[in-house]
């Protein structure tokens, strides 16, 4: 059975100075979690399917010095190594400061069962 969280932030790469982004985030969708899957469906980006993870890691990531984000590195479709960055943008983000994203971490590492 799948669980489905929203509101998920997303960047596919460190948000530097370099980039003019000036949004935390590139996409805010839902996450999807099935059995060793995850899932990511953004309101302006491709579907992204998780499922051959390389890493999970937990931090503090480009110009972001505020939100702690979950990267995951995983092999794509053409078997190259992608990044993705999550955090939980509940609340406009305060949700993820106030432990979202450690919860979603958590749930990401369940997943994989890492």
């Amino acid at each position: 059975m799948s669980e489905i969280i929203s509101n998920i932030w997303y960047l596919p790469s460190e948000n530097t100075w370099k980039k003019f982004n000036l949004l935390a985030m590139k996409d805010i969708g839902t996450l999807i979690f099935n059995k060793n899957e995850l899932i990511f469906k953004g309101n302006g980006s491709k579907e992204i399917i998780i499922n051959n993870l390389v890493s999970i890691s937990y931090g503090k990531q480009g110009r972001d010095f505020i939100n702690k984000w979950v990267k995951i590195e995983f092999i794509n479709n053409n078997k190259e190594i992608e990044t993705a960055f999550f955090a939980d943008g509940n609340m406009l983000g305060w949700s993820g400061i106030f432990g979202g994203t450690k919860t979603l971490l958590n749930k990401i590492k369940t997943t994989f069962n890492k």
